[in-house]
């Protein structure tokens, strides 16, 4: 739902903006992304790690060093980016506009800090404490940008204001769960030794992760122009819709695996999950991209869903949509990585897919514009999953049923290829299921998917 909230504000930002504005917004929402991985560098997933292995007053040391070490190194990040803001403002936006960078640098320490709480909140498995603030974030920053920019006209201005405040409010109301978590423990000098050895290694895993998620966009507007940025992000956000289901999936994915992984039969629960979660992730990707030039077209108001200035960005989505299903198969085998203790890995196999995002795109931009940097995501996420799976099929194999990871990838393909009209879309649309259903699924695995229906 945190993901969602730039989605659920495109159409919004495709009535009111041009594309040269809306690739502005577009840039900066990619250096907040980029820029929280060094805010974090690592520590998040600590936190995650020690809130799920620790107990009692061990866990609380550990929370209580890593809250501190966030807020110090935040401070300090956010002052540097506001003494600099005038220099960085050009380089990161495209545009001399230094108090932009300003009300950056407010945004990325408040959500550093309020991140944490909600990783606890994960490892303590309270989807409903987590969904409550998730939704109220998703609320505010929806509304406060209805008002500031459409009803107030402030702009780019508005969109940040509304970002800051939505923010803060967060991070007012998860300030009590900061204390009462870490308590009232001096600052231990060996933890803090002992969680940045394992937090450092996960840094340049996170700066290759947002090279991977970010570099597109900036590809763009180095080989092409900030309306191409424009263009191309609004068919991202849309398929975004498949980020966000495998995001969605990690939160309770992460957890789940690293209490489970010790323990008899895990590979084989293993195996069943990535059926279940591939052909449910496959179909919804599925169902996008079939119906997406409906979805764009969709009457709200008296306005389309998406500004007929952004419809061109069509193609686009179906490519990112298939970029993030090899994410999601991606994610699926990180088990053996965090069973087998080989995390000093992770930054390896990031780096693979930062590359070849990069290279792909610096080949393919000046050739095909906008698609040139959709292909280059499927490519680097597609590498990924596949050099991790090349260095785990040995050390912890995983007996996977193939032909229901095989079964999504055909019906996606189609999906993009062929071009269909709406009762070949009903069609593939029902026939994905009842076919997954019937011909793909064993027995255990139709158990597990009863399971998840109430």
């Amino acid at each position: 739902m945190a993901r969602l909230v730039t989605f659920l504000l495109l159409p919004l930002y495709t009535h009111v903006f041009t594309r040269e504005q809306y690739g502005i917004i577009s840039l900066a929402y990619a250096f907040i992304g980029f820029t929280m991985i060094l805010y974090h560098y690592g520590m998040d997933t600590a936190l995650m790690k020690y809130s799920v292995q620790e107990k009692g007053d061990i866990r609380k040391k550990c929370i209580a060093v890593i809250l501190f070490s966030q807020l110090i190194t935040g401070l300090i990040l956010s002052g540097f980016i506001y003494v600099f803001r005038k220099k960085i403002s050009v380089m990161i936006l495209g545009s001399a506009a230094p108090e932009w960078m300003a009300y950056l640098s407010i945004i990325l320490f408040l959500d550093s800090i309020w991140n944490l709480p909600m990783i606890i909140l994960r490892s303590e498995e309270k989807p409903v404490s987590y969904l409550t603030l998730s939704l109220l974030n998703v609320v505010t920053t929806m509304g406060l940008n209805i008002l500031f920019v459409v009803k107030m006209n402030k702009g780019i201005v508005g969109v940040f204001e509304a970002n800051i405040i939505a923010s803060g409010l967060i991070f007012i109301l998860t300030l009590p769960m900061i204390i009462s978590r870490s308590g009232f423990f001096s600052f231990d000098k060996e933890i803090l030794k002992k969680v940045i050895k394992f937090a450092l290694p996960f840094f340049p895993a996170g700066i290759f992760t947002m090279i991977m998620e970010l570099s597109d966009r900036y590809l763009l507007e180095w080989l092409t122009d900030t309306a191409s940025v424009g263009l191309y992000s609004a068919g991202k956000k849309l398929g975004m819709l498949g980020l966000v289901a495998v995001m969605g999936f990690n939160m309770g994915w992460t957890p789940y695996f690293l209490k489970r992984g010790g323990k008899p039969g895990a590979r084989k629960e293993f195996a069943k999950v990535t059926t279940l979660f591939l052909g449910i992730l496959g179909f919804i990707i599925m169902v996008v991209i079939l119906w997406v030039p409906e979805i764009m077209r969709l009457p709200i108001g008296g306005r389309t869903l998406i500004g007929q200035e952004f419809w061109s960005c069509e193609p686009v989505v179906g490519s990112i949509l298939i970029g993030y299903f090899f994410f999601g198969t991606y994610i699926l085998q990180l088990p053996g990585i965090y069973m087998k203790e080989i995390t000093r890995w992770v930054p390896i196999f990031r780096a693979i897919g930062a590359g070849i995002m990069i290279v792909a795109g610096i080949v393919l931009i000046p050739q095909i514009g906008v698609m040139g940097a959709s292909y280059a995501v499927i490519i680097a996420f597609f590498s990924m999953s596949l050099s991790v799976f090349l260095k785990t099929r040995n050390l912890y194999s995983v007996p996977y049923n193939w032909i229901a990871i095989i079964y999504p990838l055909i019906f996606l393909l189609f999906s993009v290829i062929i071009h269909t009209d709406l009762i070949i879309n009903w069609v593939i649309s029902i026939v994905y299921p009842v076919g997954w259903y019937i011909l793909v699924l064993n027995t255990e695995e139709r158990s597990g998917l009863k399971k998840l229906i109430p």
